[in-house]
Parts: structure tokens; sequence; C-alpha cells
């Protein structure tokens, strides 16, 4: 399997460069070319025989064929928008934790458990698929095998070793994976911002927030420091998720469209509860408010009204900055009064209105904090 792999890289090497020339990734063909799909078919039979290779079978349970069939769905919403529109794509679950997924340019993805449970949304996991589609878009297998031709056998074995994690007993079909990746992909930098680019064009075309693309990247910025003894994938060798989120959140401001990040970072919304003396106001496990109940429903009243306020300038990108607290007991967002402590809500905790409307205050800087930790409410 080793010695096959390795004949099959330098002939689609060889093979491809022609081709590459011939191709404009600006204008490229609608569907595979005869090249992509023979070296597309190879590839798959190469990965899916190795023995560290386990796909999940749509069969297998309920679970499994209701996910096959939203990738699927996603990917035939998707590639249908791209520049490529006659490639039909396929959709395969890799069983295990990576961080993962990957393309070949016959229209086959792979995509890893480990990501699926990554993604806090269905944004987000669309965004995946619509960046594996983009690397067929830009012609990248082709393109980036034409650079391969170029690389020394000393080029490649100092690729094969950082594929393989520089560990000992890497076993065949786990190199076989990396090395597949990592050509087909590019690895480079100018090939990811390239994928990134075609996602959030086609996402906006088909309805799915592009916004999702920065959520994602973010947090797994925030985890690769966490991450050093898992294995990212694609990522470990891809340029920095920031660096991807900064050219990706660029293109969206660039395009006019929205930028809204929790709609799509898999957090919580503002709700109320009713307690024994009181309406509390939370999202997650984490306090906002509270308001003193009364005689009538007028404390119901504001806690609802009041988590709709909330959740609607959360939505609009609300920021901790924007908010303050008037001597009256006012807590303020965006220069509109989100709620008023009264006297009996100051008396829940012995305070005055403005020292309630304060630990109001406190409470979203706490929820602000949580946040910029965990990239979600």
């Amino acid at each position: 399997m080793f010695r096959s792999l390795w004949i099959l890289f330098f002939v689609f090497a060889s093979a491809v460069a022609a081709d590459a020339q011939k191709l404009d990734p600006q204008n490229p063909p609608v569907k595979a070319t005869e090249r992509e799909i023979k070296v597309g078919d190879e590839a798959a039979k190469e990965f899916e025989a190795a023995k560290s290779t386990k796909i999940l079978d749509p069969k297998s349970s309920d679970a499994a064929k209701a996910l096959y069939d939203k990738l699927n769905g996603m990917a035939a919403k998707i590639g249908p928008a791209s520049k490529r529109n006659g490639i039909k794509y396929i959709v395969k679950v890799v069983e295990g934790k990576e961080v993962n997924a990957f393309t070949l340019p016959d229209g086959r993805i792979y995509v890893y458990q480990g990501l699926i449970d990554f993604c806090a949304s269905d944004d987000e996991l669309a965004g995946v698929l619509a960046h594996e589609i983009g690397h067929n878009t830009r012609l990248h297998a082709l393109r980036g095998e034409a650079k391969a031709k170029k690389m020394s056998w000393v080029n490649l074995a100092a690729m094969a070793a950082m594929l393989a994690g520089g560990e000992s007993g890497a076993n065949v079909g786990q190199f076989s994976q990396y090395l597949l990746m990592g050509v087909m992909n590019g690895y480079g930098v100018e090939y990811e911002k390239e994928a990134d680019s075609e996602a959030i064009e086609t996402m906006q075309k088909v309805g799915y927030n592009p916004s999702a693309l920065v959520t994602f990247m973010n947090r797994l910025k925030r985890q690769e420091g966490d991450m050093t003894g898992a294995r990212l994938g694609i990522f470990q060798t891809h340029p920095s998720s920031e660096e991807r989120a900064n050219a990706a959140l660029a293109q969206i401001k660039s395009d006019g469209a929205e930028f809204n990040p929790r709609a799509v970072s898999g957090g919580k919304e503002a709700t109320a509860t009713e307690k024994t003396d009181r309406w509390s106001l939370a999202i997650g496990d984490t306090p906002l408010l509270e308001f003193a109940k009364s005689s009538d429903d007028s404390a119901a009243n504001r806690a609802r009204t009041t988590a709709t306020k909330i959740n609607a300038l959360l939505r609009a990108n609300l920021a901790l900055h924007e908010m303050g607290v008037t001597p009256s007991g006012q807590l303020m967002a965006r220069g509109q009064v989100v709620a008023t402590a009264s006297a009996a809500d100051a008396k829940l905790n012995s305070q005055t209105p403005q020292a309630a409307a304060q630990k109001w205050f406190a409470n979203f800087q706490n929820l602000f904090w949580r946040e910029t930790v965990s990239g979600k409410f």
C-alpha cells in the first residue's frame, strides 16, 4: 500500500501538470475533468481501504441515516450554487475524533465525526462543506499537484514526516490519509483563503449564514492550544485559524453582508423563569436580571418583554461598552432602556435601585466574559 500510494502520487503529479496549465480557476469547467474523476476514484479506494479508516455505515442506525441525509442534503444545496455545478458532491462520514474534513477532486467529501461534533450549528457544518466544495471550484487538486510535481524526494520525505506527525509506528493507512489530504487540499495559505472565499459566496446564495465560517475558526483558535495531543487533521498545517477568520470577516463586510455570529455559534438565549417571589432572566446558568413579583401579571410581562429585547440586542452584536447604568436605576444599551430597577426589585437583595441595576450590569459583564472564553453564551 505504501508503494502504491507513492506511485499514485507521482503518476498524478506528472499527468495533471499539463491539465493545470490549461485550466483557469476563475473560470473552471462546470464538470469534473477526466483526470479529476480518475484520480478521485483511485484516491478514494486508497483511503477507504486503509486499516485506520472506518466509514460510518448509513444503514447502521436511524441516527446515521439522518446524519447522511442532512450532510448530503446540504451538499446538494451548496454544490449547484458553486461555479462547478456539474459536479455531484457525495459526503461520507469517517468515524474518528479528529476535527477534520477533506475533498477529492471528483466531488467526494469525507467529514470526520469529530468535526461534526465540533460544529455548533448547521450553518457551521454547511460552512465546512462549502469550504471543501470551494477547493474543487478553484481547481486546487490540479493546481496543487502541478506544484507537487516539482518537489524533490527530500521534500516529500519531510512532508511524510510532518503528515505522519513524527510518531513512531505510524501506520500506512494513517500516513495515506494525511498525504492525500495534504496533496489534494494544498495546505497553502492561498488555497485555504480561496476556498473560504468561495464558501462565503455560495453560502450567501443558498441562505446559509457565512458568519459561521468566522465563529467556527475563532472557536478552533481558542481550543488549538488545548488540543496539542489531539489530531487536528486538515487544521494541523493549515494557515492559522485567526488569519483565516480575519480574512473571512473582511470579505463578509466587503460584500455588505450582515455579520451576526451569535446566530450561528450555538449559544443560548435569554429566558424568563418564575420563582417563589420573583421572575428571573438568565442565559444558560448565567443570571441577568430579577423582577419582584406583583399582585398582577406585570412582573411576568416585564420579564418576557425584557428577555425579547435582550435577545434582539445580542443578535444585533451588542457589546459591553454599549451598555451602562443611570443614577435612577436604568440598565441602558445603545441609548435605549433595557430595564428599570424598581424599589421592589431592589428590595429582593436589600439594595437601592441603582445598586440593583449595577448588579444587572455586572451580570452582563460576566456573560460577555464567558462568550470571550468559550465563543458563545
